[in-house]
């Protein structure tokens, strides 16, 4: 419901008597102080827990058309062949139109693949695609494009990123490789980048696509090796937020001179304060061959680690950073090498040697004015036992009226330690979720999260993003091959049913 409200001006409250008084009478409309009116009604009502699905599962009132499918769809490459469609479907941007930006713009899907493919490119790829509103609902109105990253050589795993302030996507890789085997063992040719590196040095980075032109800018070396995760890149175009999903992580950041100058870049590590209230950067060495080992550099200089960050979101000047946590680690080594262990998991450890545990993980919150970086919401059981708020991955946000949303995709570490229902734990069956947080509540806890959707039988959902009039754009990775049509392959899909 909505709740309206009137405030009467305090010198019309005096107490009785006295020179001040006004008659009743006296007040008139114009007297009266309008209250903002808030909305109370909820955004939608939260589900349950669901085990055993092979359907995406949504609200009441809420339906989902799917856009693009894994080998389903024929996509063309610049020679104007078509093949099958690669998968597992991640990150999504929109990038709205110049002439119509409400109606009509381009949709970017990347594929977190690492496999060989003759046909649309060894490794990772990406996917382009026209997408306009016709009667009230968003369709696709172009063929499938395929991203030619042959001009880098090939990419490997694309996974996060974001569109940038001068309209470029900046597509993660995430990729482990240190050495040439990581490559070939699958199959990928031993490419000769012709820089006199070995293959691996040049496999790990961010890499920037022009979605219009459909052609790939540059791979920036700037933004170091890493298990790129996502990059959040500010309005101004003069600093990067870098997450790297490895275990123990760090989290980094490259400031330029000039906007959208990434060549000319400085490359930092964040090193949290000992008692958790600030932070400072590191200054990272920028030669090539640092920048290819620049966790190990940054976690020897005392960098704090992290337990795999995954995706990273500004709201109102802050930070909110997806920490995905890990099963029984152990930091020994590293901190032996002189890396710092983060203020908010020093409770987990179990022992003083590095060990720890950390099943669940967060939201972390990151505010940039005083490097202060602290547990938002802690992951874990709800009060009901029935459901479980685990590892958080993809993460995005939305405003709806005068709320704003996190909304955060879950890509949970395992099927016990109640993270599914008895018999999916027994099946061995993973089932991730998605929920919103209402950013206006204070120290909130997994008791404020609504449920929003519940994937497909062994899917994560990923690459949340919103359309101009509020309709979700989702992917559904890597679903159960057993599953019904059209869950049994990777799916862009379209939600809609939020009132904007």
């Amino acid at each position: 419901m909505k709740k309206l409200a009137f405030l009467i001006p305090a010198m019309l409250m005096l107490s009785c008597g006295g020179k001040n008084q006004q008659d009743e009478s006296q007040i008139t409309e114009d007297t009266l102080v309008k209250e903002e009116i808030v909305d109370t009604t909820p955004l939608f009502n939260s589900i349950a827990s669901n085990f055993n699905s092979t359907d995406l599962l949504l609200p009441e009132g809420f339906t989902y058309t799917v856009l693009f499918r894994e080998k389903h769809d024929l996509v063309t490459r610049a020679d104007g062949q078509k093949f099958p469609a690669k998968g597992k479907h991640d990150l999504s941007v929109f990038i709205p139109s110049e002439d119509d930006p409400e109606n009509k713009g381009i949709l970017y899907i990347s594929h977190e693949t690492n496999e060989p493919h003759a046909d649309l490119g060894d490794g990772g790829g990406a996917t382009v695609m026209d997408i306009e509103k016709i009667d009230g609902h968003w369709k696709i109105t172009s063929e499938f494009h395929h991203i030619d990253f042959g001009s880098v050589g090939f990419t490997d795993r694309n996974c996060g990123g974001s569109l940038g302030p001068n309209g470029n996507v900046f597509s993660c890789e995430e990729t482990w490789g240190y050495d040439n085997e990581y490559f070939t063992k699958r199959g990928l040719k031993e490419y000769d980048f012709g820089n006199g590196r070995p293959m691996w040095q040049n496999m790990g980075y961010v890499v920037e696509v022009d979605p219009r032109e459909r052609k790939v800018v540059k791979r920036h070396l700037t933004m170091g090796k890493l298990v790129h995760e996502d990059v959040a890149i500010t309005a101004d175009g003069k600093t990067c937020y870098i997450t790297d999903d490895y275990d123990p992580g760090v989290f980094m950041k490259l400031e330029m001179e000039q906007a959208n100058d990434f060549d000319h870049g400085q490359l930092y590590a964040y090193k949290q304060s000992e008692d958790g209230q600030s932070g400072e950067w590191l200054k990272l060495p920028m030669d090539t061959t640092s920048l290819a080992n620049c966790r190990k550099i940054a976690v020897e200089m005392g960098a704090t680690m992290i337990v795999r960050h995954e995706w990273i979101e500004e709201i109102n000047g802050k930070y909110y950073i997806s920490e995905t946590g890990k099963d029984y680690m152990d930091w020994d080594a590293s901190i032996s090498r002189g890396g710092t262990i983060p203020y908010w998991v020093k409770n987990s450890l179990t022992d003083e040697n590095g060990q720890m545990d950390d099943p669940f993980g967060r939201i972390l919150e990151f505010d940039p004015s005083n490097n202060k970086m602290v547990s938002y919401l802690e992951g874990g059981m709800f009060s009901d036992s029935l459901g479980c708020f685990s590892n958080p991955d993809c993460n995005t946000s939305v405003s709806f009226g005068n709320k704003t949303y996190l909304v955060i995709s879950e890509d949970i570490n395992g099927y016990d330690r109640g993270r599914v229902d008895a018999l999916a734990e027994e099946d061995r069956q993973y089932y991730n979720e998605v929920y919103f947080l209402d950013m206006s509540i204070e120290n909130p806890t997994v008791e404020d999260l609504l449920r929003f959707a519940i994937a497909p039988k062994g899917a994560e959902t990923t690459g949340v993003i919103f359309l101009p009039d509020g309709s979700m754009i989702m992917n559904v990775q890597h679903p159960s091959p057993r599953n019904p049509a059209p869950f049994n392959v990777s799916c862009t899909v379209l939600i809609e049913g939020f009132k904007k």
